[in-house]
């Protein structure tokens, strides 16, 4: 028995190298937003130039400059989404940003400007259910949703933001926005929310 007593300290360090890579592996699939959320829930601190810190800022120059119906803010498992409403920045079925809203758009997005180097970048193009018209510059809403987010990102390349740092994402409709927050709003209202372009950072 005795000449077999290593095997429970063998055993004993097997077990503590597998729970030792089970932590890493689970932290390794931790997004950003994530571990900084459970970095605040354990210091009570906000981490620097943090998703929350980014959001605090971009949602003071919303409120600053009275934007609330144009731009929202979210902070996911999947990082800090950036919505804008597709109906204020573009017109129906196109995807040229409105001439009026251009400094608007580029003042938010040179918000992100310092954080280029630190994050990466993700725009999304949404649209709502309804077909594009007949005689539209595109065949489908997968097409304009695409097309929407590229000129948006170009305009994140425009403020500062490294090219190789960004990608762009169409969904089209298939991806609709929890009914919670959709809740109490016509079927007009509904598709405005829907019809989106959202910078994603994580």
């Amino acid at each position: 028995m005795g000449e077999e007593s290593w095997l429970l300290s063998y055993a004993d360090l097997i077990t503590n190298l597998l729970l030792f890579f089970v932590v890493l592996l689970s932290a390794a699939n931790l997004s950003k937003g994530r571990m900084q959320q459970i970095a605040k829930s354990l210091s009570g601190a906000e981490m620097p130039a943090s998703l929350e810190a980014i959001r605090k800022d971009i949602d003071a120059r919303i409120a600053a400059q009275k934007l609330k119906d144009l731009v929202s803010t979210n902070v996911t498992n999947d990082g800090l989404e950036i919505a804008l409403n597709s109906g204020l920045v573009f017109d129906s079925g196109k995807a040229v940003i409105r001439p009026e809203m251009e400094a608007i758009v580029s003042s938010m997005l040179k918000t992100l400007e310092p954080y280029g180097q630190r994050y990466s970048f993700a725009v999304e193009g949404h649209t709502d259910a309804k077909p594009v018209n007949a005689g539209s510059a595109f065949s489908s809403n997968w097409d304009l949703a695409a097309e929407r987010a590229i000129v948006v990102r170009e305009r994140l390349e425009a403020v500062g933001i490294p090219r190789q740092r960004v990608r762009v994402e169409g969904y089209a409709d298939t991806k609709p926005l929890p009914p919670e927050q959709l809740v109490g709003l016509t079927d007009e209202q509904k598709n405005a929310r829907l019809r989106r372009v959202v910078v994603r950072i994580y």
